[in-house]
């Protein structure tokens, strides 16, 4: 590099002489300086909103990689491709890294976004049971000397964790791996004796009965029995079950009735969805006899004010949380598969994150330290 011309121009500054700055290294300052706008995170940003409205689970890799975890996989593709290409979004079905495709936004200027649906890993049951086997083996092993113990309730009912201090119980906490995923999902069923819709008991919805039921005789029965009827009951495709269409048979066009059903029940998109009060979700919590509640990479909250203040926690029931129920023909794996009538419930909106986490070692040392001094009111 030449120091000559460098030298001789700053020479000419120090003496106040004018310096010709090239056209193309000038600001032009009649033009309007660049808004929050104009960043490239925008299109990751609007994407991500637009998914997170639909209440799936997802994350943010590299950036700019869109990672949603669910199990139907091409059908939540072809879900996302619907939603997002209004964006600009298109779908690449030829890519490494993904054997069903991926949709791609390719933008310098505000930002490319890749998105890719890869299934979610180990069962929800699996994945719950580790979360509360990680916080009470971390209590066990550091505050044990001091009269504490945590217990999970594993499959059992009761709280997934139970702090006790000297044999006495202080703190009951339910523990969640996600905001974002599903509250829960349960099926329901067409009765041909009555002619009405009613909720599919399996095993799943017995042991949520208490909120199942309620929400889906307050928000979504009359819906369904004025809005999804069959044209044709005697349809050989479909699950007969104890004279109640439980769902469609696997079969050579089960794709082509479910598209058809879908056509006839909602208006054009691929599910129904009606909002409901959060305030159903929170006290389902609360009356089950919980102290807090803890959610997996936002915090713990309180379920009920005295537990408040013994821990100085968000109540859970003023988060502001939006909350819907979704429901759609989901078919078990491909295109021809069997199809059931399931019902989820979502929770969507941006949350207050909390102030203390049992999952963080310093917030978890003041926590044990405030109920070494009282004794929360079951």
């Amino acid at each position: 590099m030449k120091m000559k011309p460098i030298m001789e121009s700053f020479r000419r500054y120090e003496e106040g002489e004018e310096i010709q700055i090239p056209p193309e290294m000038k600001k032009n300052l009649d033009s309007p300086l660049p808004s929050p706008q104009d960043s490239p995170e925008r299109n990751l940003e609007q994407a991500s909103r637009i998914i997170d409205s639909e209440g799936y689970v997802y994350k943010i890799i590299q950036k700019n990689n869109i990672r949603v975890l669910d199990d139907d996989r091409i059908e939540t593709m072809q879900k996302l491709e619907q939603m997002l290409s209004p964006m600009g979004f298109v779908f690449n079905p030829s890519v490494s890294g993904s054997s069903i495709g991926r949709l791609e936004l390719v933008d310098p200027k505000a930002g490319s976004v890749y998105l890719y649906v890869k299934p979610v890993k180990g069962t929800p049951a699996s994945i719950g049971a580790d979360f509360e086997n990680k916080i009470a083996n971390e209590i066990n092993q550091r505050y044990s000397s001091a009269g504490f113990e945590a217990k999970t309730a594993g499959s059992s009912p009761g709280s997934d964790l139970l702090i006790k201090k000297d044999g006495v119980p202080v703190m009951s906490v339910e523990l969640k791996t996600s905001l974002s995923s599903d509250f829960g999902q349960f099926r329901v069923q067409y009765n041909l004796g009555s002619g009405m819709w009613e909720c599919r008991r399996t095993k799943g919805f017995n042991k949520n009965e208490q909120i199942f039921e309620p929400l889906f005789d307050d928000y979504l029965r009359d819906w369904l029995n004025s809005n999804a009827r069959f044209p044709d009951t005697s349809d050989k495709r479909f699950k007969i079950d104890k004279n109640k269409i439980a769902g469609i048979s696997l079969s050579t066009t089960t794709g082509s009735l479910k598209r058809e059903l879908q056509r006839s029940w909602f208006n054009g998109k691929t599910d129904y969805k009606v909002p409901f009060d959060f305030s159903r979700i929170s006290s389902y919590y609360s009356d089950k006899g919980d102290s807090f509640i803890q959610i997996n990479g936002v915090g713990l909250y309180a379920l009920k004010p005295e537990a408040r203040a013994i821990v100085d926690v968000p109540l859970f029931s003023e988060l502001g949380l939006g909350c819907f129920m979704r429901f759609r023909l989901k078919p078990s794996s491909g295109e021809n598969s069997g199809t059931s009538f399931t019902v989820a419930v979502k929770l969507k909106g941006r949350y207050q994150r909390s102030n203390l986490s049992l999952t963080n070692q310093t917030d978890l040392d003041a926590i044990m330290s405030k109920l070494s001094e009282d004794k929360i009111n079951q």
